[in-house]
Formats: structure tokens, C-alpha cells, sequence
């Protein structure tokens, strides 16, 4: 997964070339992939599946400690609208004919 370090506040137009750039070598597989370890990460610290503590989050059910997994919630929401346009881009590539040319 792409990330954007900067030593120092970027112009505008930095921010848009980073951008840019990190954008065409993204891999979605390689992203999925990634936000899962990080998500096994936090399962195996706080002994909870990523579904349930954001089931839990989302209805403010969590225990204390986990009430501000800020970055686990984020996590799970990125890795799971990630899939769902994995999913999606597959399932058009499968189904769409080929064009003859």
C-alpha cells in the first residue's frame, strides 16, 4: 500500500505528483493482502475477529481499552471497501466479453 512521506509540507503540485505516482503503482491485490496482516495484527493482540470488534465499534459496545482502535476500525473499513472493488473489478473482467478486434 502507497504511502506519501514528506521532510516537509508539500506544495500543491508535490501533493498531486505523489499522488499521481502512488496511484499508478498501486496494487490492489498487494494492498488487500497487506491490510489484512495488519488486521491479523490487532485480532491477535486483542483476541477479537476484525469483524466483530467493528460490529462492537460501530454500536459502541467496545470494552474501554478498545474504544479508541481508531486505527483498527479505519483499517477494516478501508480493507473491506478495498475488497469489495477487488471483487467487483473481477467479477466484470469474468463476465465481460472479450472485444474482437
Amino acid at each position: 500500500m502507497p504511502e506519501l512521506k514528506f521532510t516537509h509540507l508539500p506544495t500543491k503540485e508535490e501533493l498531486s505528483q505523489a499522488i499521481s505516482q502512488a496511484m499508478s503503482t498501486a496494487n490492489p491485490v498487494d494492498d488487500l493482502l497487506e491490510l489484512s496482516v495488519r488486521l491479523h495484527e490487532f485480532e491477535q493482540k486483542y483476541g477479537l475477529s476484525s469483524i466483530e470488534f467493528f460490529q462492537k465499534y460501530q454500536a459502541g459496545e467496545l470494552p474501554e481499552p478498545l474504544q479508541h482502535c481508531i486505527e483498527w476500525a479505519a483499517l477494516y473499513d478501508l480493507f473491506t471497501k478495498t475488497k469489495r472493488v477487488l471483487e467487483a473489478t473481477l467479477m466484470r473482467a469474468a463476465i465481460q466479453p472479450e472485444m474482437i478486434v
